[in-house]
């Protein structure tokens, strides 16, 4: 089975949710197909314009018109889907970089432009979020907001409609696909974590993140990881201002990591140390005693979670950041926002510190397992069209 992926961001190192999601299900695509992933990329991208990595063949693509897009939507003129054009007058070119034929193409939102016309493959639309339902709530302050809300409505109601499948990572997500774009065939591949990289920090790990990151070798340390946008800026702006100064009143730290906090690095502010975006994400959280989510918006789930639970963390998070982990809750302590500067300041500790096994549930959400299980309901798929055609 040939599966070839597309996607307007740069997977590898993956450093966001988004990335993190798509490349860790190629890698474990690729444990059971020939995968390849087309990345469209910005012109100042030092990226291999081939790289294999983790079996996944990565070739991208530099595209001028996507730093262009970035600057409209910071400029509230415009939001970054409207990339969306560049990338359909290229399809050709996009086509030809994958190479060809493929069984399966799987496209994010920005590129399904891909799918129409791809009709002897499987075509799935990966869908990080349902972006309708996300861009309305937690979308960019921008002119004529409402008017592309009903773009981005309408395009991802066409993403449906040109796909053979929709894949998502919640059944909330699942149900409202169905119920706001009539998506008839729909997958739910929950959210992981990275099972190759991500394990408890030893004694020595835990001592050169502390003196890397000029944290006290006893303070206690909580960790906040979000990308760049706005669902995460609100929540790293709710941990500054209730649980960073808790935290420093105690000799604690909260430990920001990520985009979210690209704006604070260097920041001297009590309580707080910002690291920005990490290409060690394990390295850097040896520090942490414990990861928080204390998420109240967004879509799809929050790859936090897992991660967090992989390196041993305690967790604190919000009911709303529980979203697609029920199997998990009794590793985590979910606590509402009025409750949740209390609990970090309880200072719970996770399964590692504890000396227990990690949590038995947490096996089945390894990128690994998760791709292998998303290669499976491929073949499926095209087992029942090879017999439907005989």
């Amino acid at each position: 089975m040939r599966v070839h992926l597309a996607c307007d961001n740069d997977i590898f190192p993956p450093r966001f949710g988004g990335t993190q999601r798509l490349f860790g299900l190629a890698r474990g695509l690729a444990t059971r197909a020939e995968v390849r992933a087309l990345c469209v990329v910005p012109n100042r991208s030092t990226g291999a314009t081939d790289e294999t990595a983790g079996g996944v063949a990565i070739h991208r693509t530099r595209a001028w018109y996507t730093s262009l897009a970035w600057w409209l939507e910071r400029g509230h003129v415009a939001p970054l889907f409207t990339a969306d054009l560049g990338h359909r007058a290229q399809v050709g070119a996009l086509r030809r970089a994958l190479g060809g034929p493929a069984d399966v193409l799987m496209c994010d939102l920005g590129m399904t432009g891909m799918l129409s016309g791809a009709t002897d493959a499987l075509r799935v639309y990966h869908a990080q979020n349902v972006e309708a339902v996300r861009w309305r709530e937690a979308g960019p302050r921008l002119l004529a907001r409402e008017h592309w809300a009903r773009v981005m409505t309408t395009f991802e109601r066409r993403a449906v409609a040109t796909s053979d499948l929709t894949v998502v990572c919640t059944d909330e997500d699942a149900e409202q696909m169905r119920a706001l774009h009539g998506a008839h065939d729909v997958e739910v591949i929950p959210n992981g974590y990275d099972e190759t990289v991500l394990r408890p920090a030893d004694a020595a790990a835990r001592a050169r993140a502390r003196t890397a990151l000029g944290i006290a070798p006893d303070a206690h340390v909580a960790a906040f990881v979000g990308g760049d946008w706005g669902a995460n800026h609100e929540a790293l702006a709710f941990l500054r201002r209730e649980v960073a100064p808790r935290l420093a009143a105690e000799g604690g730290v909260l430990l920001a990591v990520g985009g979210a906090s690209r704006r604070l690095v260097g920041l001297r502010e009590p309580g707080l140390v910002a690291v920005g975006e990490a290409d060690d994400l394990g390295a850097v959280l040896a520090a942490a005693d414990v990861g928080l989510n204390p998420m109240t918006s967004g879509g799809g789930s929050n790859v936090k979670v897992p991660t967090y639970l992989a390196l041993g963390l305690a967790v604190i998070t919000t009911p709303f950041g529980m979203r697609g982990y029920a199997p998990l809750a009794s590793a985590v302590e979910v606590a509402p926002l009025e409750g949740f500067v209390d609990a970090v300041c309880r200072r719970p500790q996770g399964w590692a510190a504890l000396g227990a096994p990690a949590p038995a549930a947490l096996a089945d959400y390894a990128w690994g397992a998760l791709g292998a299980r998303l290669a499976d309901r491929f073949a499926a798929r095209l087992a029942a069209r090879r017999e439907g055609a005989a």
